[in-house]
């Protein structure tokens, strides 16, 4: 399926706050940007998981001179994210929509968050400073028909609304207690069994 055809539906555009009793270590403690929800499974991104590789690291392994753009334009900070378990090697891009023109954009997701890939997009949002805030994770997190819906209903996540701030602004370490205390939560009194698989 295209970025622009994403189907969408139930959990998606939004977000699954993983419960402190999940343990798999891909999931346990993340917040994931659930992007495509249907009845063939689900598609998200862990958004606050860094991985040792750096933006600056990322962008000079697509070229030298990208990497050296993106610093000069102040653009080359922060870490990249594990998106999550499933094809580690693809690059995905969070921004906010507006950053890029036309097909360069992506998938917007709603409240304030689009979803792209593309080589176009990446230089676009590397080299010009105005664009706004972006991560670029690496691989993603997927469910097989009905899969998530079980691991909701086992309570091993908990649905919440999107709001891009959460994952685009707030700082990496502090997403997944905001996300707790948006659900009017409190970290300790969360229950949950079951385990989320990639």
């Amino acid at each position: 399926m295209s970025e622009q055809e994403r189907e969408t539906s139930g959990l998606a555009p939004g977000f699954l706050v993983a419960s402190p009793a999940l343990h798999d270590p891909n999931f346990r403690g993340s917040l994931v940007l659930m992007a495509e929800h249907s009845q063939e499974g689900a598609f998200g991104l862990v958004v606050n998981r860094p991985s040792p590789l750096s933006v600056r690291d990322l962008l000079t392994t697509v070229s030298e001179e990208l990497g050296d753009a993106a610093a000069k334009a102040g653009r080359d900070g922060g870490q990249v994210l594990f998106g999550g378990p499933v094809d580690p090697e693809r690059l995905w891009i969070l921004h906010r929509p507006g950053a890029a023109s036309g097909d360069d954009e992506g998938a917007q997701l709603g409240s304030g968050v689009a979803l792209g890939g593309s080589r176009a997009l990446l230089e676009k949002l590397a080299r010009t400073p105005d664009t706004g805030p972006f991560l670029l994770l690496l691989g993603y997190a997927g469910w097989g028909p009905l899969q998530v819906e079980a691991e909701v209903t086992q309570g091993s996540w908990i649905p919440l609304a999107l709001d891009g701030d959460l994952a685009l602004d707030l700082p990496i370490e502090e997403r997944w207690e905001e996300a707790v205390h948006r659900l009017g939560l409190e970290k300790a009194g969360m229950v949950s069994g079951g385990g989320a698989q990639a």
